[in-house]
């Protein structure tokens, strides 16, 4: 199982230095409903990396292939591109967990009870992280 030190590793952090975030890569859409494909309801821990260095904490809510939906309690900058780090169950084995980082750039926030929903465009995603992605959604949607 993972632990919120393993996700903040991903981002190479220390106490002392914060990383940068990682840099992007453009995306054609943006909006609330940009998000054409399959999207699935999930629960896994996420974080994201602030610009000024900082790690927040984050669940996410959905996924698919082109976006994620991120909710937590701290605003996160509208448009802006920031490093995300997700740790996701294997599908056939919900004990064993893959931690996969890429890039998000946030297009919307909506409030819902006390938490802040941000729906997120991935601009940068490892070929494993999506083939991973696409696992669960397949999984969920049959």
């Amino acid at each position: 199982m993972s632990s919120p030190d393993d996700l903040d590793d991903l981002f190479g952090l220390s106490s002392a230095s914060p990383a940068a975030p990682a840099p992007a890569k453009s995306a054609g859409q943006t909006g609330a409903d940009a998000r054409k494909e399959v999207r699935v309801t999930v629960k896994w821990n996420a974080r994201v990396q602030m610009p000024d260095g900082h790690v927040v904490a984050l669940r996410t809510c959905d996924i698919s292939e082109s976006g994620i939906g991120l909710m937590g309690e701290r605003p996160l900058a509208s448009n802006a591109t920031l490093a995300c780090a997700l740790a996701i169950p294997d599908p056939n084995n919900p004990a064993a967990i893959t931690w996969i980082q890429g890039t998000v750039r946030t297009a919307h926030v909506t409030v819902r009870g006390p938490d802040l929903v941000y729906g997120g465009i991935w601009q940068n995603l490892p070929a494993d992280g999506r083939d991973l992605i696409k696992r669960w959604i397949k999984k969920l949607k049959s």
